[in-house]
């Protein structure tokens, strides 16, 4: 029996087979080709901030210039 599958390996998932419930018994030779693509960058070229910049609200950027300094203020300017 033979059993070829030809799947795409996305940047760091799990590879997983489909093989078929039922295979007989005897002995199994699994062989990988990875076929690397032209031109594929793995690195991401977003940093965090870019990241988290799309769940932002654009309109409370601004009033968060400055935020953690008056916080402090306040608090301590109480005690």
């Amino acid at each position: 029996m033979t059993i070829v599958q030809t799947i795409e390996i996305q940047p760091n998932h799990r590879l997983v087979l489909n093989l078929p419930l039922e295979l007989p018994v005897g002995r199994a030779e699994i062989a990988l080709t990875v076929t690397p693509e032209e031109n594929v960058s793995t690195v991401n070229e977003k940093s965090a901030f870019g990241c988290l910049h799309s769940f932002a609200a654009l309109e409370k950027i601004d009033g968060e210039k400055g935020a953690w300094e008056r916080a402090v203020i306040e608090k301590h300017e109480k005690n």
